[in-house]
């Protein structure tokens, strides 16, 4: 009865909410703040439409390639790999309501001529322990801890020629920093760090995996874990009864709702901002890769040249140490000719 007594706030646009519009982009033209705003708008819609559908993709599946790598506690530990470039769907397997019930299965998908044929034998085979939720410690861009271009691969019992093209292969494919995520976890008894490395096809599919990995991570710390906020119930105000009535003026709660969003729209758009400079330099960092392999090719190609022509040089030293030799003897040959020449003229003369 008291429910009927309060009155309906109805705050926002009401009716029917719209579908998230396409964005053209931040490489956009926009001529006037106004563009901006529009085009930034949009961008949180549509960021946070993919943040919503990202728990239901990631129950249904994400086809990725996986390293696992493993380092000891000394300090020049070398990685041991325990999955090398494996093709894997990653899935979340939730025992509950809890996010700290969840689990992330790796299962071992088939290629698509396995597919074709109709052998998918070991499609369902785990490739790795599942991972627990709780054991996530964070989740970074890139290829965290190893350079991406010389991750192994499984390339075993295969002859030099195809190691060596099955390695310039996929070197190549790994080349691409900006298609890379690293999820670190918690030690074990048998490893101080194990970092899970993920590839994907496309930058914007590894955004999205992502953004969305720790927005999962910032909800169970919100729900679940150490809570960030400033605006929590105190000891006090949990000290009263249910029943009690208790009085709150609708102005202090709209005050507390906007100061909440101001807080929250704000730092939603320094983070989106934010993205186009991280893009910006992995792209930088991509080309100054590209021009490092074009200046190693050049080095190898000049200490190659350097190489034959050092050999060449020793070659006609040796050639001029060997005309200098014969032209000496020849000398002694002539000094030698010109003496007798000499001695034959004077007993001439003297005769």
């Amino acid at each position: 009865m008291a429910d009927n007594l309060l009155p309906k706030i109805r705050r926002g646009v009401t009716g029917e909410r719209k579908e998230d519009a396409v964005v053209v982009g931040w490489k956009a033209d926009v001529r006037s703040r106004k563009q901006r705003e529009e085009v930034l708008r949009d961008e949180v819609h549509k960021f946070e439409s993919n943040m919503k559908g990202f728990v239901h993709s990631l129950e249904e599946g994400v086809d990725i390639t996986m390293w696992q790598m493993n380092r000891a506690e000394e300090k020049n530990a070398p990685a041991e790999f325990a999955l090398k470039g494996s093709h894997v769907t990653v899935k979340l397997h939730r025992k509950g309501e809890l996010w700290l019930q969840g689990m992330i299965n790796f299962t071992i998908r088939g290629g698509y001529l396995s597919k074709a044929i109709g052998r998918n034998r070991g499609a369902n085979k785990a490739a790795l322990e599942p991972l627990s939720m709780h054991d996530i410690l964070e989740v970074k861009a890139g290829c965290s801890g190893y350079d991406h271009t010389e991750l192994p691969s499984t390339a075993a019992g295969r002859s030099k020629s195809s190691k060596s093209s099955k390695g310039g292969k996929s070197r190549s494919e790994n080349r691409q920093g900006s298609l890379f995520i690293t999820i670190t976890a918690t030690p074990t008894p048998m490893a101080a760090t194990r970092s899970y490395i993920l590839r994907f096809k496309s930058r914007s599919v590894r955004n999205e995996f992502l953004n969305g990995m720790r927005c999962v991570l910032a909800d169970m710390q919100i729900y679940e874990g150490v809570s960030v906020s400033g605006l929590h119930s105190s000891a006090e105000a949990m000290e009263y009864d249910d029943d009690e009535e208790v009085m709150v003026p609708l102005g202090a709660v709209h005050k507390v709702m906007n100061r909440e969003r101001e807080a929250y729209d704000r730092i939603l758009l320094m983070l989106l901002q934010g993205y186009e400079d991280v893009k910006d330099r992995e792209d930088e960092l991509l080309k100054l890769r590209k021009k490092l392999e074009s200046v190693m090719e050049e080095s190898a190609e000049k200490d190659r040249v350097q190489a034959n022509d050092s050999k060449l040089i020793m070659q006609l030293s040796k050639k001029l140490e060997t005309l200098l030799m014969d032209n000496e003897d020849l000398r002694d040959q002539n000094d030698r000719l010109n003496n007798r020449l000499m001695l034959a003229e004077c007993e001439k003369m003297n005769s």
